[in-house]
């Protein structure tokens, strides 16, 4: 009795412990082309968003607007990543319902997105970035095609096999802007490069360090990168070098097979590596 009583403690133990580490919530994400999107019910109306983790703002179509009763007002500037100046008008305190959590933006930018996607993409309400999660802890987990929001309790147990990674949290706007950038070391110093889920396609490296990459800063045309995010982490796949105003830029190339871990509130990364992708990783690659 003793034994089988000892036995049955364990189980217990086990199972408050597993539920202990369950995540807040976990939204499906959908794959859209070469990135990924989400359902999200706004204001009662149901919608696509594609997920732009350096989209800076969360944004509405002009079309859904107009569907959740939001006359768009004012004016939001910022610039946009190659240096040209975005004006748009805004849409304030709007609600994002994701399965049974609610998010609040206090602010969105209205703005066409259709002429920057393919002719043949589905249409999409709008695009969320990561100023919708602020304070929070998520992962993006796009080989699972999971956006997570972590516990206490999940995050532990998610970093115990990822690894930290500098970042850079960005407010542009007037601070109303979020978008994260991991450090990169280099010969001549650290570069900051913007992690893009938005980005389907590409790698992108400002042409002043394109050389510390082995790339041709004057080739105008797209060229094969194969370069060292950290030890053991590499971003490989098509890359471009244009004058932009930020260090760099990691789309999809390089995010495919990862687990993203941001936490939005004291500025913290961890990147995972899908398991399948893990098991040939050479030991002592991935570290805590």
């Amino acid at each position: 009795m003793r034994r089988l009583f000892l036995v049955l403690a364990g189980f217990l133990f086990i199972g408050a412990a597993a539920a202990a580490a369950q995540p807040q919530a976990v939204f499906k994400l959908e794959s859209y082309r070469k990135t990924v999107a989400l359902h999200a019910s706004v204001h009662g109306h149901d919608g696509l968003f594609l997920l732009d983790t350096a989209g800076g703002l969360t944004l509405l179509s002009p079309a859904f607007a107009k569907r959740i009763g939001c006359k768009p007002w004012g004016r939001l500037s910022g610039f946009r990543m190659m240096g040209d100046r975005l004006d748009a008008p805004r849409c304030d305190d709007v609600d994002f319902q994701l399965g049974d959590q609610l998010f609040h933006a206090p602010v969105t930018l209205v703005f066409d997105i259709a002429p920057l996607l393919a002719k043949d993409a589905a249409p999409v309400a709008g695009s969320i970035a990561l100023d919708l999660f602020a304070g929070k802890t998520i992962t993006v987990d796009i080989p699972g095609r999971r956006l997570i929001v972590e516990s206490p309790e999940s995050l532990q147990a998610r970093i115990a096999h990822a690894r930290e990674l500098p970042v850079l949290l960005s407010r542009e706007m007037q601070g109303r802007a979020l978008a994260a950038s991991v450090g990169v070391a280099t010969s001549s110093g650290t570069l900051w490069f913007e992690l893009d889920t938005g980005n389907g396609g590409t790698l992108l490296v400002s042409q002043p360090y394109a050389r510390l990459f082995g790339l041709d800063a004057a080739a105008k045309g797209p060229q094969q990168a194969d370069f060292a995010v950290a030890a053991g982490l590499r971003a490989r796949g098509t890359a471009f070098t244009p004058d932009m105003v930020l260090d760099g830029n990691l789309g999809m190339p390089f995010l495919r097979d990862k687990l993203i871990t941001l936490d939005l509130q004291a500025g913290r990364l961890w990147i995972g590596i899908a398991e399948s992708e893990a098991a040939t990783t050479p030991p002592g690659s991935r570290s805590r």
